[in-house]
């Protein structure tokens, strides 16, 4: 089985995927979360990371007992690279093999169409490549995690640049940090568009500004693309923590995806390296 790491800056997500030879990458069997903590060793990760996959009755390098299944390759997406090499220790460690780790150069089945194609974060490569099995291009790919970012594709699969902001809890942090008045709230859809106490007003800037931006930036990257003369349908994908929160509400629909970088991530390993 594949143990897929998706590491982000605030959290690292982790998946266990099939590897019965099948061409199709398919959900994964279990996943989970652990935080992103400055300082962790491999050994903390290894010991957090078997005791799940052990209850999950998943197997690793040197289990006492017999498993269903058991881990014995991994692929790696990370956008911090202070955690890779501590992660890639990790994944040595459970599976008894080195994990493939993703990085410029590597297949991917599309186009990258930017200045220096190396910018382009692992994350937004899994997802692009995921999303070329969920839909036809050209598409939107919506991730919401501690950025917000919109990666277009092209009617030819190429990637043709992206667009990157704040995220939600960035937003929210920056402006209740700043501002001696105001205090933290959940961050959930306002009731109101034109807010009457300090929650809901920060809920509507916060939440709502973010919908209405998602929203402008759909509209504008459709006339970019000439879309709206040609009349060709835009494929919109969503993924990230915060995602479900904010998709409901906008004008646009999209298809939510929360495994959608571990998916593209076991997608590459098989691209890769299994044949």
């Amino acid at each position: 089985m594949l143990l897929a790491f998706d590491i982000g800056n605030s959290s690292i997500t982790i998946g266990v995927f099939r590897t019965d030879g099948s061409d199709e990458i398919s959900a994964p069997v279990c996943r989970f979360q652990l935080s992103a903590r400055a300082g962790s060793t491999s050994d903390e990760y290894v010991m957090f990371i078997r005791d799940y996959l052990e209850h999950a009755g998943i197997g690793v390098c040197g289990s006492r007992g017999s498993f269903d299944s058991t881990v014995d390759c991994a692929v790696i997406s990370s956008v911090v690279p202070g955690l890779t090499h501590v992660l890639s220790r990790t994944a040595s460690v459970l599976t008894g093999s080195e994990p493939f780790i993703i990085t410029p150069g590597i297949h991917t089945g599309f186009g990258i169409r930017i200045k220096d194609p190396a910018q382009l974060g692992s994350d937004i490569v899994a997802n692009a490549a995921a999303s070329l099995r969920l839909s036809t291009p050209p598409f939107v790919i919506l991730d919401m995690g501690t950025a917000t970012t919109l990666t277009v594709a092209d009617e030819h699969t190429d990637i043709i640049g992206t667009i990157i902001m704040p995220g939600v809890r960035i937003s929210h942090d920056a402006l209740t940090g700043s501002a001696a008045l105001l205090s933290g709230v959940a961050l959930e859809k306002p009731d109101d568009l034109i807010g009457r106490d300090s929650r809901t007003s920060i809920l509507s800037g916060v939440i709502g500004g973010h919908i209405l931006m998602i929203d402008g930036f759909i509209r504008n990257i459709r006339e970019e693309l000439g879309l709206k003369e040609s009349g060709v349908k835009l494929g919109l994908i969503a993924t990230g923590g915060l995602a479900d929160t904010v998709i409901p509400h906008t004008r646009n629909r999209f298809r939510y995806e929360p495994d959608l970088t571990l998916i593209g991530a076991a997608e590459l390993y098989r691209r890769n390296v299994r044949k």
